[in-house]
């Protein structure tokens, strides 16, 4: 992945200013534009009064738009980018989730292609983390599966778990502790031979074929295991500032969810929840 760091000194100054500067930038130069169009436009004023109103526009707006320009980079300091994460992951990602997973959420009985899997959906953030969110869905056997994501601007992560109460068939003691990783759909061959896929063999598929690296393992529970699986997606430019990103992404999440759950809910597999802690 090509860097994303920022190769504009000029855009790292103007972040760099208080937003104050700009809203008194903008006041004195707005000042200075109405004061020469009320020169030029006035009746009966002396020619040298009028070449001094052309003068202020012609000096104050080429200005005035520089100032504005730093208004909008003060609003992408880091407090602001780290409001733009947190709105994402807390509001935009929410609905998604809770339209394409939670019965609630459906305004009427459906059966395909994306049933509701789950009665109920919890939300847990902290405040001071603007860059993670967590949520909790509850079946009707009250059990509970959690979804971590992760966004740092440039890049995007899902981290899902199954807690299995006996090991599925195919997979032995050997295939625990040996996490391993995938990186685009040229290794889906390999990830064929590993029974973990082979578990949900759908959502790992249709992520490699989405661009998503994925990372899957499995640690002893018992006499049953933990499967971990996380997507993780980077990114060459910020896909926060773009409507159509955001849609994407929270909708390629909602959709990855739901395809993770019910091909497990489908398997005969014995699980008893999908808890991160």
């Amino acid at each position: 992945m090509e860097s994303a760091g920022s190769d504009s000194p000029l855009r790292d100054t103007l972040l760099a200013l208080p937003r104050w500067t700009a809203y008194t930038a903008i006041g004195l130069l707005a000042c200075g534009v109405l004061t020469g169009i009320a020169l030029l436009a006035a009746p009966g004023l002396e020619d040298a009064l009028r070449g001094t109103g052309g003068q202020l526009l012609v000096v104050c707006l080429p200005v005035l738009s520089v100032a504005v320009g730093v208004l909008g980079a003060s609003r992408t300091r880091t407090e602001r980018i780290d409001a733009l994460v947190a709105d994402y992951l807390r509001q935009t990602l929410k609905e998604k989730l809770r339209i394409y997973l939670v019965r609630e959420a459906a305004a009427s009985p459906r059966r395909a292609p994306f049933p509701p899997l789950f009665e109920r959906m919890e939300q847990h953030c902290r405040e001071e983390l603007t860059s993670f969110c967590a949520y909790r869905f509850f079946d009707a056997n009250g059990r509970r599966f959690d979804l971590l994501v992760k966004s740092n601007v440039y890049n995007f992560e899902l981290s899902m778990r199954l807690h299995l109460r006996r090991l599925p068939t195919g997979v032995t003691a050997a295939h625990l502790g040996s996490p391993d990783n995938y990186q685009d759909l040229e290794e889906w061959p390999r990830a064929q031979g590993n029974p973990l896929v082979n578990l949900v063999p759908s959502v790992v598929h249709g992520s490699l074929a989405e661009g998503y690296t994925i990372y899957v393992d499995a640690d002893p529970a018992g006499e049953g295991m933990v499967l971990r699986l996380k997507l993780r997606q980077k990114l060459r430019e910020n896909f926060l500032t773009s409507p159509y990103l955001r849609r994407y992404f929270a909708e390629d999440a909602a959709i990855a969810a739901h395809v993770f759950y019910s091909e497990a809910f489908a398997a005969d597999l014995d699980i008893t929840g999908g808890e991160l802690d």
